[in-house]
């Protein structure tokens, strides 16, 4: 039986990613795997016709934290691979967390976690929080030396920090807690 498609209110037009936002078009049809791709200028979003709005909405969460994930892991590894092969410090652990107030956190003994939201910014916001808490495995405080560090990774570190307050704000604004 062939595949069909339908259409049904989508439960919203557009997501952020990687510092653009992308419109939403959703497809329904009768198979059982739901997809996420990303376009050169939209998000494509297939989903059983079968589910309900609510199980859409979930389906909809689900793919985007995995993209998040995927992305977000595959920036963090080679931005850390980089700044390790520049100046080493040991890292213990690094983990993708939804984290509700910060970008990012670093512990003296090498943990190293990121806001899974990070995949929303901009590859370069994203790689300045990542420079930001690899600098605590240096200097674990924001002195004028820990800012030494970070500037020497990211020579463009206050551009990018203020880029960072934009979207919080950005973000504030269009989802409000």
């Amino acid at each position: 039986m062939p595949e069909t498609s339908t259409t049904q209110p989508t439960p919203v037009s557009h997501f952020f990613f990687q510092g653009q936002t992308l419109p939403v078009s959703i497809t329904y049809l009768q198979q059982k795997r739901s997809h996420l791709r990303i376009h050169e200028n939209f998000m494509q979003i297939t989903i059983c016709n079968d589910l309900s709005h609510h199980q859409v909405k979930q389906q909809i969460q689900i793919l985007l934290e995995k993209l998040y994930r995927q992305s977000l892991t595959k920036v963090t590894t080679e931005t850390l691979q980089l700044l390790q092969s520049h100046a080493h410090r040991h890292i213990k652990s690094i983990r993708i967390k939804k984290l509700r107030s910060r970008w990012g956190s670093a512990s003296a003994d090498g943990n190293l976690n990121f806001n899974l939201n990070l995949a929303k910014l901009p590859l370069e916001v994203q790689q300045y929080v990542i420079i930001h808490e690899y600098s605590h495995l240096f200097q674990m405080n924001h002195s004028a030396k820990f800012w030494d560090v970070v500037g020497r990774f990211d020579p463009e570190y206050k551009l990018h920090r203020r880029q960072l307050r934009h979207y919080e704000k950005t973000f504030r604004e269009k989802h409000p807690q």
